[in-house]
């Protein structure tokens, strides 16, 4: 390894799931700032070997109480599998081999790690700075559709509307969208937007509104109260498919024919979700979902620490006998990834290429 030039070594990096880089920078101090490098990252995007990873951001409370809560960043790796050192003499190996054969295969362990983001690095973890909004928005809400960023005005009246701003990521230019008409919304409040089939969906207290890209043209879309998921409720929606805790302990996803929310199947094994929804996040994790929760540690003298949960579900469309179709999820995996201290809360949960 010591021989090999640079440009070899991070081209077999490249190759190397993002998973494992925390674990290969203690290799050397060479492999930690291979790692940490930006070339690194354009090798994986040449070589199209980039992949979806999760940040976490949570808050942190100073202990001294005119300080505001300060956020940190954590990404998910695998945790380094731990080999036991070995000694002299064949009875050893023997005994070790036969162990091996008796135990079955620990599941691979994954936890979260901190990032250095101060003020983001120049190298790895790196905020880009995207061109400024034409408004301040005071609750900017936020939905990609097609590779195009719509933000709106989020808990804001018919007047939100009036300013919706897309941002293109390929070209890094700000655009304005045509509005609705405010009568259309007569007075309700906008709760939240979401990006599915290729279409961007403006849900309000009241009416809820459509928009179709390709023919720049609104639509209302009547949405009866039961089939809306809570507000505060986490919602994703991966290859065109609903998904929302629902504040129910359960994933439950939305059926557009039915018109109506159904439990997601195959699940019996997971871990009851909070009823809280501030402690629930779902993302879409490569058309995936990964589920991230926190849960309070009890201890002798009451709630010490909090858990991470974190869980990725491969989901899978399925028709019945009676043609009617299902969507059931399979637990790829499932455990603790980080414990903090009680005055910690969850802020975002992010997947990212990379």
């Amino acid at each position: 390894m010591r021989n090999l030039p640079d440009d070899l070594l991070l081209n077999c990096l490249a190759r190397v799931s993002r998973l494992h880089y925390p674990i290969l920078t203690l290799v050397s101090k060479r492999f930690r700032s291979l790692v940490a490098s930006i070339e690194l990252y354009s090798t994986r995007t040449l070589l199209r070997r980039t992949e979806s990873c999760l940040y976490l951001c949570l808050s942190f409370s100073s202990i001294f109480q005119f300080e505001p809560p300060k956020p940190r960043w954590f990404t998910l790796c695998q945790r380094p599998t731990r080999i036991p050192k070995p000694s002299s003499g064949r009875c050893f190996r023997r005994k070790l081999e036969e162990k091996k054969k008796k135990k079955k295969p620990k599941p691979i362990d994954y936890l979260m790690v901190s990032v250095p983001t101060h003020n983001f690095s120049p190298r790895n973890h790196t905020w880009n700075e995207a061109p400024s909004m034409r408004m301040i928005r005071e609750y900017p809400i936020a939905s990609v559709v097609d590779g195009k960023m719509y933000v709106l005005d989020g808990l804001a009246g018919p007047g939100s509307l009036d300013s919706i701003e897309v941002f293109d990521l390929k070209t890094r230019m700000w655009e304005d969208l045509p509005s609705p008409r405010a009568e259309i919304f007569e007075g309700s409040l906008v709760l939240r937007s979401l990006g599915m089939n290729g279409k961007l969906y403006v849900c309000g207290t009241g009416k809820s509104m459509v928009y179709e890209p390709k023919e720049d043209k609104w639509d209302v879309v009547v949405v009866e109260e039961s089939v809306k998921p809570p507000f505060f409720s986490s919602c994703v929606v991966v290859n065109n498919v609903m998904y929302s805790p629902m504040m129910s302990e359960m994933i439950h996803w939305y059926d557009s024919v039915g018109r109506s929310w159904r439990v997601l199947k195959g699940l019996e094994e997971l871990p009851k979700l909070p009823k809280r929804c501030s402690r629930v996040k779902l993302v879409d994790y490569g058309g995936k979902i990964a589920v991230l929760w926190v849960k309070k540690v009890r201890s002798a003298v009451g709630f010490g620490k909090k858990r991470i949960w974190c869980a990725v579900i491969a989901v899978e469309r399925r028709s019945s006998d009676d043609e009617q179709e299902e969507v059931y999820g399979k637990i790829e995996w499932c455990h603790v990834v980080l414990t903090v201290p009680k005055s910690c809360h969850l802020l975002d949960l992010l997947p990212v290429k990379v």
